[in-house]
């Protein structure tokens, strides 16, 4: 019990903008993300590459992905990244889009940059790349000191702490 007062003890309280700085830290060298979709009462969850844009994601999904039939067709889409770790871990809500011109052949460079071995399927057209609009995070930081979790949403286009 002494460990969890000296803990409370100790902790601090973060501003929004450290809390998204902490965010960004958390997922930019990371690539991997879990995608949790539903559509008709059918939930769906898998892995796929990403891209970080400011705080938002950039995947690509293959035309015959079950994934992708559900972002498609509801577009909010729940995320997770973590190390498979306690010590610190995301997930996340969003809305999905599907992106186009320069933004797409710009999101499809990044892509091929952070994963290589599938080049072939980011330079296929007719496999879709979407951005996953970020609205809602919950984060964990214990090392950087971000615990107990802090859940954050973004409203009227600024992000605050979820009430």
């Amino acid at each position: 019990m002494q460990n969890r007062d000296h803990m409370a003890i100790n902790q601090r309280e973060f501003t929004v903008g450290e809390i998204l700085d902490a965010v960004r830290r958390h997922l930019a060298p990371r690539h991997v993300v879990t995608l949790a979709t539903s559509l008709h009462d059918e939930p769906w969850a898998a892995t796929a590459f990403y891209v970080l844009w400011d705080v938002d994601l950039v995947v690509c999904q293959g035309k015959r992905a079950r994934t992708l039939a559900h972002m498609l067709a509801n577009p909010r889409t729940a995320f997770a990244v973590d190390d498979r770790k306690a010590d610190a871990w995301l997930q996340g809500l969003g809305s999905t889009s599907v992106l186009k011109g320069d933004d797409e052949a710009r999101a499809r460079n990044e892509l091929q940059r952070v994963a290589p071995e599938f080049t072939r399927h980011f330079t296929n057209l007719e496999y879709p790349v979407l951005l996953i609009k970020i609205d809602e995070v919950t984060f964990v930081d214990r090392p950087g000191g971000i615990y107990p979790r802090q859940h954050l949403e973004l409203r009227d286009g600024e992000w605050r702490f979820a009430q």
